[in-house]
């Protein structure tokens, strides 16, 4: 992969780790909160709350609907694997992208950083993919095909896209590196 294609790649990266991390805080994680914060009219969240009641009407996603939703059993687990996983990943992907601008030339990433982003897109595309066929199957009555384009091809997609090329980016850097180290091997 050409120097500038991974430049250009690591600023498409950079820019989502940015966004994801005031997501994270605004809407995945809020479940997590004490309600005493984020629910009542006094509470100082209070406009996390607003924010939830704004989505939900917008665009009807059941995972964060309030009951009678039935939210699937899978869904807690992934709301705990963005706290333990996504949020230190996404605090130290920007941290690690931002000191990596050294120009075109290289990539600024470690063969570790590549691991660790490695995993974590393979993690994203998993919990995203189960996530979308899950909402794919939501009662038509209840989520509108129209709703469900927009969930599935514009908020969950774009999650999704961007977490296969991140995933096929760093297997190709990555395979990279081992074949350089393979043939250095052999060289010698």
């Amino acid at each position: 992969m050409a120097s500038s294609t991974r430049y250009y790649l690591d600023k498409i990266y950079l820019v989502y780790f940015i966004l994801h991390i005031p997501i994270l805080f605004c809407v995945d994680l809020v479940p997590l909160y004490p309600a005493s914060l984020w629910v009542p009219p006094s509470a100082p969240l209070h406009f996390l709350y607003d924010l939830r009641v704004y989505y939900i009407e917008t665009y009807n996603d059941q995972f964060f609907a309030p009951p009678p939703a039935a939210i699937p059993s899978f869904f807690p687990l992934f709301a705990f694997l963005e706290l333990v996983f996504h949020l230190p990943v996404s605090l130290w992907a920007v941290r690690a992208l931002l000191g990596g601008g050294r120009g075109a030339k290289q990539s600024g990433l470690s063969g570790s950083a590549e691991l660790l982003l490695l995993v974590y897109g393979i993690e994203t595309a998993l919990t995203t993919g189960t996530c979308m066929y899950e909402a794919f199957l939501w009662d038509p009555l209840v989520v509108t095909a129209q709703q469900k384009v927009v969930l599935l091809g514009g908020l969950y997609g774009g999650y999704l896209a961007v977490a296969i090329l991140l995933t096929a980016d760093m297997y190709v850097r990555l395979l990279g590196r081992l074949n350089t180290i393979d043939n250095i091997k052999k060289a010698q």
